[in-house]
């Protein structure tokens, strides 16, 4: 194979920037008393354990006032839109357990 002297090469530079998407957070809460919990189990094994072990210590530390729970049918999809809009409309806050 003959080369010729006169090849050219070009170098690319196969780095990028990060992509960083906005996100605006909710305000924190001042505290917890009164507050309505939403509770988002993934499906994997012992998420339900620890959502139950974090309910009982919130309702009982900060005065929780109730608890919505749903519960995923797989790991691997999202929840579904409704049940966040109605997490959205009925919780002052969420929890999303993520089993071993």
């Amino acid at each position: 194979m003959v080369r010729s002297a006169n090849a050219q090469y070009l170098l690319v530079d196969p780095t990028t920037s990060p992509v960083v998407p906005s996100f605006v957070a909710a305000p924190r809460l001042s505290d917890l008393k009164n507050k309505r919990i939403g509770l988002i189990d993934d499906s994997k094994e012992n998420a339900k354990e620890l959502l139950d072990i974090i309910t009982d210590v919130i309702k009982e530390k900060f005065g929780v006032e109730s608890v919505c729970y749903h519960r995923k049918p797989s790991a691997s999809k999202p929840a579904d839109p409704e049940v966040i809009s109605n997490m959205t409309n009925e919780c002052d806050f969420a929890i999303v357990a993520i089993g071993s």
